[in-house]
């Protein structure tokens, strides 16, 4: 049975603006999404934002937006006591043998997937609460590619399946930029958080001396969850596995062990990590 509503989840990343072309254009037999949601966590960099105007401009499907809040701000926020809820960001902090250690990932789950989940409920019909197994489905594509699918995940919302067309495709990262630019359109660069904690020293780099205001930004977030004693966390916190301030790194230092970028994956809205 065909489902209910067919939607992307989009990250403005390379994958996932790759599987928006397909979807317009028919390519790779790449079904036509009903729709394009992106969910807009306030702290993705400038690029993306760029990315995500661009393709609502372009895109026949519709793009829509949807926010629970913009992280960074929820976070400093909590740290103060000033509001209760609190999405944990995977950061680094020592554990018992003076080791990086990272603290558990939810940002994902609350800023990227629960809000989509909730646009698509109603999208479907379905209030807060109502039941919609059995009543209605939907099908969401994600824009993982065929060198990532270990990223592959079953849905855990019983109404929804999750499906992967740039991998029944064949399609790797490369071809994926390839198929955006043959579009006629800007190649993208990977979404993530700008502050993210599992960017690569190499990001960090470029992030600092291309996008100063940006990389300012992360700093900033980075000095104000140190201290995040009042979410239960002993030790200080950092977005650097290095367990150093990133206003103190030497980023171009010869020698540096790089650790490898492991959001490689991108943030797409859906990766279920």
């Amino acid at each position: 049975m065909a489902a209910d509503l067919i939607y992307i989840s989009f990250g403005a990343g390379v994958q996932s603006t790759a599987l928006l072309v397909c979807s317009n254009l028919g390519l790779y037999d790449v079904p036509r999404a009903d729709v394009a949601i992106f969910s807009d966590t306030g702290d993705e960099p400038s690029w993306v934002y760029e990315c995500l105007e661009r393709m609502k401009a372009w895109s026949e499907i519709p793009v829509e937006v949807v926010s629970a809040g913009c992280i960074s701000e929820d976070t400093v926020a909590r740290h103060k006591g000033q509001r209760t809820r609190f999405a944990a960001i995977p950061g680094w902090t020592p554990g018992d043998d003076g080791r990086a250690s990272p603290l558990r990932r939810q940002c994902t789950r609350e800023y990227k997937i629960d809000p989509i989940e909730k646009r698509v409920r109603a999208w479907l019909g379905f209030a807060k609460g109502q039941r919609i197994a059995g009543r209605a489905t939907a099908t969401a594509m994600i824009g993982i590619s065929l060198d990532e699918v270990t990223r592959m995940k079953p849905s855990r919302t019983p109404w929804t399946e999750n499906s992967y067309p740039l991998v029944d495709a064949g399609l790797r990262r490369e071809d994926c930029s390839r198929i955006v630019v043959e579009a006629g359109l800007p190649k993208p660069r990977k979404s993530s958080c700008v502050f993210c904690p599992y960017h690569s020293d190499s990001f960090w780099r470029g992030l600092r001396g291309d996008h100063p205001n940006e990389f300012e930004k992360a700093a900033t977030f980075d000095e104000a969850i140190r201290d995040m004693s009042k979410s239960g966390v002993r030790g200080k916190v950092y977005l650097h596995r290095s367990l150093i301030p990133l206003r103190d790194i030497d980023f171009d230092q010869q020698g540096r062990i790089d650790f490898g970028d492991l959001e490689d994956e991108e943030c797409e809205g859906g990766c279920f990590l």
